[in-house]
């Protein structure tokens, strides 16, 4: 196959620069919209903490007639809604999968927004074996692939915290006792 895409090259190297600069004009346009949006995006947020540096308080603001109070609600809700989705939740485990001499090195990890979507990373550690790592998405605190008792575990310490005293909870046994 890839010998068959040198031949093609070499037979026709000016059709495969030509592909190469469209795709390199297509690039810098996708670029230079993103950056334009961004610049729009950044001047609106400067004009909104201009104002906000004048005024006391959001009802000063709004009482002034700078700012329309449909447009502050709206990008409120826009931030509100973005740092929901960015501030992450996360709950740890470690055990000993393997039930080798080696101390607590396996581990699932898992990584949730505030509406407990996200994923929840496992590392299965073997001294003498091969180790693996397996990835499962969340969606509401489930997943659609079977959860070990540690994986859910994990999933509940970032719901609710990470609290040790919850793993007698979900596994009737403590996976991870400190000790």
């Amino acid at each position: 196959m890839l010998e068959q895409w040198i031949r093609w090259i070499h037979q026709d190297p000016a059709t495969w620069i030509m592909g190469v600069l469209i795709g390199q004009v297509v690039l810098f346009l996708l670029l230079l919209i993103g950056w334009i949006r961004f610049s729009l995006q950044k001047r609106r947020w400067r004009k909104l903490y201009r104002y906000f540096q004048h005024a006391d308080s959001i009802s000063a603001l709004l009482e002034s007639g700078k700012v329309d109070g449909e447009q502050l609600l709206f990008y409120l809700k826009r931030i509100d809604q973005t740092l929901a989705s960015l501030k992450g939740r996360m709950g740890l485990v470690r055990y000993n999968a393997m039930g080798e001499s080696a101390t607590d090195m396996s581990f699932s990890l898992a990584m949730l927004d505030e509406q407990g979507n996200g994923v929840v990373i496992s590392s299965l550690f073997s001294h003498h074996n091969p180790s693996y790592i397996y990835a499962k998405p969340i969606v509401e605190g489930e997943s659609s692939y079977p959860l070990s008792s540690e994986e859910r575990q994990a999933i509940h310490r970032a719901l609710n915290g990470n609290k040790e005293e919850d793993t007698a909870v979900l596994t009737g046994k403590k996976v991870n006792d400190g000790k």
